[in-house]
């Protein structure tokens, strides 16, 4: 297909997101949620100024390394009082909702598709970036967001430090635009009980379920934490759940990483990760789509999906035209965001985006799987970069978990 082609498809793409949420089944979005703390990193005059030494400047050391070659992704710094420092000191553009699984659920409430979320933190400040039509579990059943009373007590906040391309920072002048999500502690799963009961009584008739949030646990905790989430993932898959799919991360060793890709085998079905994260996963020169291509059948993986600034691609055992539908709808998601700096309905294709060549133009077969890809509509500054992989895996569970794909008229 033509570049200049693709913008076509995508409004296309964009007159049948209504059906989609119409008939969207729940999706089951788990397994960690958290308060972020955004600062521009150009605005963060006290790191620039901050004395040798010091916590603040090994902090600021790492984060202009990773402006400097464009790189975001993120870094744990064993630093108990940090958040009280950046929350003392540093100018926040806002509050978000944080977790892979809890911004998925925003982004299908935002579009009007049920999602139930797990949820620990129950306090004033959590609530508040939370919309009040995703789905929460307590001990009645299963509520709005919105309806909750407020609960005492709170995680940790996470803060994340966002740059753009061509706006300097102290004496770097970014090439592309990320961001570095920055924790002073350790996470664990969220502790929701209600969740894991009513999410397996949902899961029989659910589209789909998403595990994430391992890659912040640490090594004391991540070994129960798994036993539990494979103990949770086989209850879904004994109600019927079709689809169970865990988002990657970024992880700080690939011993943890690995660990965790290990135990889940068999537990999953279905794999996503960003560019760089499949990348981190190629030894020495291996191609990287090579690479996705082996990891799939080493986990006999339904479907793994990558996305990238200018593509996204899945390689896949279905039906591949679904797929490419459901690519399409997470990357309109995704650009969106990327246009507006928070999760919202797409009203058309950003004015600005950019359509770029693909790895692969054609579908290539390989046994039984098959590779589909599709070019995303590029922003070269978009308004922040933070949640673009998670509002994409919403919108491709959306597509994907609906029981009966509408595309018989669809041709890309």
């Amino acid at each position: 297909m033509k570049t200049e082609d693709w913008g076509r498809v995508y409004r296309d793409h964009l007159e049948r997101l209504p059906a989609y949420v119409r008939d969207a089944q729940l999706t089951i979005c788990g397994l960690s949620t958290f308060l972020d703390g955004y600062v521009r990193l150009h605005e963060a005059e006290p790191l620039l100024n901050t004395k040798e030494g010091t916590p603040q400047a090994a902090l600021s050391r790492e984060l202009f390394r990773r402006a400097s070659i464009g790189i975001g992704g993120e870094y744990y710094m064993d630093w108990p009082e940090g958040g009280t420092w950046v929350e003392r000191n540093l100018q926040f553009s806002r509050w978000g909702l944080g977790g892979s699984g809890a911004q998925a659920a925003q982004m299908l409430a935002i579009i009007g598709a049920p999602a139930l979320m797990s949820l620990e933190d129950r306090s004033s400040r959590q609530l508040s970036v939370i919309h009040p039509n995703v789905l929460v579990a307590t001990h009645r059943g299963v509520v709005r967001s919105g309806e909750l009373p407020t609960e005492q007590g709170r995680k940790p906040a996470h803060y994340i430090f966002e740059f753009t391309a061509g706006t300097q920072v102290g004496s770097i002048v970014p090439k592309r635009s990320s961001r570095t999500i920055v924790r002073f502690t350790d996470e664990r799963l969220d502790n929701d009980p209600d969740f894991t009961r009513e999410s397996v009584a949902a899961s029989g008739t659910a589209g789909a379920g998403i595990l994430s949030g391992f890659n912040e646990i640490g090594e004391q905790d991540i070994d129960a934490a798994l036993r539990d989430t494979i103990a949770l993932a086989q209850a879904w898959r004994n109600q019927g759940l079709n689809t169970i799919h865990l988002e990657l991360g970024d992880y700080a060793t690939v011993r943890e990483r690995d660990r965790v890709l290990e135990k889940l085998r068999g537990a999953i079905n279905s794999l996503g990760m960003s560019y760089s994260e499949l990348c981190a996963l190629c030894v020495g020169s291996q191609d990287a789509i090579n690479k996705a291509f082996e990891l799939s059948e080493i986990l006999n993986l339904s479907r793994l999906c990558v996305h990238a600034d200018t593509w996204a691609l899945a390689i896949t055992n279905g039906d591949p035209q679904r797929e490419l539908e459901a690519l399409l709808c997470g990357c309109l998601l995704a650009s969106a965001r990327a246009e507006k700096g928070e999760p919202c309905r797409p009203i058309g294709v950003p004015e600005n985006a950019e359509f770029h060549d693909m790895p692969l133009e054609k579908l290539n077969r390989s046994g039984e799987r098959c590779i589909v890809c599709c070019a995303s509509p590029y922003l070269e500054r978009p308004v922040a970069t933070i949640g673009l992989g998670d509002t994409f895996l919403a919108g491709t569970l959306l597509v994907l978990g609906r029981a009966e794909p509408a595309l018989a008229n669809f041709q890309p």
